[in-house]
């Protein structure tokens, strides 16, 4: 009988262990990035500089963050020259 009771409950661990279903489709996701916090800061600095002009207009920061991103990757023959030459200094960090 007490078997029974833990198999039961072992159970809903297999469930998880292959990840849950989404429970909705979304576009967006949260993900963790690991990134200097001099950079961090000048990004937070520069959003709300950028978000006073614009007043009485109001931007998220992640579409801040999503269309600075997408410009570098719709200029990406620009960075890869940039980081090309940046990492031949040793000014890129890991």
């Amino acid at each position: 009988m007490p078997e029974d009771r833990i198999a039961k409950l072992s159970q809903r661990f297999k469930t998880h262990a292959l990840g849950r279903k989404p429970a909705s489709n979304r576009n967006r996701e949260r993900h963790s990035l690991y990134l200097d916090s001099e950079l961090v800061a000048r990004l937070d600095k520069t959003y709300r500089e950028l978000n006073h002009k614009l007043y009485p207009k109001n931007v998220s920061k992640s579409a801040f963050l999503e269309t600075l991103i997408e410009n570098g990757l719709d200029h990406l023959a620009e960075l890869e020259e940039f980081l090309s030459e940046a990492s031949e200094s040793g000014e890129t960090a890991e």
